[in-house]
């Protein structure tokens, strides 16, 4: 399955994608049904609407997906990340990713 290129950023860096796909890892907090909120590593927190078949193994994810005009996010496919990722050293990453045009 290929994928279209997608920045990775944070919970403050959404509004400047509405629209378009991109790379969102956070901390699970909640989720219920098809829907999430999660953690981002700024500390922001992220409403994720979930696809059909998502099942979310680990507390950290990353979420390829939509953002819409709310600031949400809506999945197209996610990756478990483990229980222990480093969520806040990777902000710093996220931001010089976005940056300097470099996506996954």
């Amino acid at each position: 399955m290929s994928l279209p290129e997608t920045p990775r950023v944070n919970s403050t860096m959404l509004h400047g994608f509405v629209g378009q796909n991109v790379r969102f890892v956070g901390k699970i907090i909640e989720q219920n049904g098809t829907r999430a909120v999660m953690t981002a590593p700024d500390k922001g927190q992220v409403e994720i609407h979930m696809n059909a078949s998502s099942l979310y193994g680990t507390q950290f994810v990353e979420i390829i997906g939509n953002v819409n005009s709310d600031g949400s996010i809506t999945e197209a496919t996610s990756s478990n990340f483990g229980n222990n990722f480093a969520n806040k050293s990777k902000d710093k990453l996220f931001e010089d990713d976005v940056q300097h045009g470099a996506s996954t």
